[in-house]
């Protein structure tokens, strides 16, 4: 049971340490201790699931950075078009004065 604890603990910093949320894996973590030790009793298939529910710790945490990614790439050319938007006006406003000396 002690083992289940730190197992959780230690899945509670993981998703801090990553921006995710810390409660919920450490949930996750003492259910597949619970599951895994009723299914199968003994402290090697409890590590093999603490390692499986790792695997998909990674694989939603990268998930989320991909997703992450693309947000930024999308803001990134959202505020390039507006500068080039703002640049187009303020060439046009300076013609428009130019035209009118």
């Amino acid at each position: 049971m002690v083992g289940a604890f730190a197992f959780a603990a230690v899945f509670y910093g993981a998703a801090e340490y990553e921006h995710m949320t810390g409660w919920k894996w450490a949930i996750a973590s003492l259910a597949t201790s619970f599951v895994v030790s009723l299914l199968f009793p003994g402290f090697i298939p409890g590590l093999l699931g603490q390692v499986g529910l790792f695997g998909v710790l990674w694989w939603q945490n990268s998930k989320r950075l991909d997703a992450l990614h693309v947000d930024r790439a999308a803001k990134i050319e959202e505020d390039r078009q507006v500068r080039q938007e703002r640049v187009r006006q303020a060439r046009e406003e300076a013609d428009q004065r130019r035209d009118r000396k």
